[in-house]
């Protein structure tokens, strides 16, 4: 049986056809803003973290771990570090913490993980809603939850959302409502990999979709994209 990640879910979650096109793509690259907003992630709640030395070396990071970078995305890394500095930051006692379940074949990486509750972080490289969270990330937190329970033994109903971007970090309490849209996230996507194939049904999000243009596509067989 096919192992999924917890991206994977989201995404079938957020929207079916993106997950479908997305199994083609076997080597995705990482987004830049992904490798900016994880990279000021390791620094938060470093005593250092408000210095201008401390906000250039952690450029320098970002560069190496990608060395292709635009360079005219320093401008979008220091208004989020900036926008970072005006919160308080728990310090991890460890990043990326591998997480799985067995019994529903998940597995993901915790951002950022602490000693006392509430245990997990998870980052973010949008802006921070208005209020609250996003559903898509209370669907994240939910199967994070899932997976910390069984392989860490964590209680995880709390999970905090950290929206770098927008310098905020709030609190996702995890619902049973949560829950069940996970696991419904996550029969779509077995049947999809079985060879069930979704059909687009045009939304808001599709607007904005990074696939809006290959959703188009006539509907195959997911042999054919295999």
């Amino acid at each position: 049986m096919k192992n999924f990640s917890i991206s994977q879910i989201v995404s079938c979650h957020i929207c079916p056809v993106r997950y479908y096109l997305e199994l083609r793509e076997k080597n995705r690259e990482e987004p830049e803003n992904y490798t900016i907003a994880k990279q000021i992630s390791y620094h938060l709640g470093d005593d250092t973290q408000y210095g201008t030395k401390q906000e250039d070396e952690i450029w320098a990071e970002i560069k190496t771990v990608n060395p292709d970078i635009d360079e005219s995305l320093y401008e979008t890394y220091r208004t989020w570090s900036q926008a970072c500095r005006g919160n308080s930051w728990r310090k991890a006692s460890e990043n990326d913490v591998k997480v799985s379940s067995k019994r529903y074949n998940l597995h993901g990486v915790i951002d950022r993980y602490f000693e006392s509750a509430p245990h997990i972080a998870l980052i973010r490289m949008t802006p921070a809603p208005d209020t609250g969270v996003y559903n898509a990330d209370r669907v994240r937190a939910a199967l994070f939850s899932i997976c910390a329970r069984e392989s860490l033994h964590t209680d995880a109903d709390e999970i905090i959302i950290e929206y770098i971007p927008s310098g905020v970090h709030r609190i996702c309490t995890v619902s049973p409502r949560d829950r069940r849209e996970a696991l419904a996230a996550l029969k779509k996507a077995e049947k999809i990999a079985a060879g069930t194939v979704p059909m687009p049904r045009k939304t808001e999000r599709c607007n904005t979709c990074y696939l809006k243009e290959r959703c188009t596509d006539e509907p195959r067989k997911l042999s054919d994209l295999m």
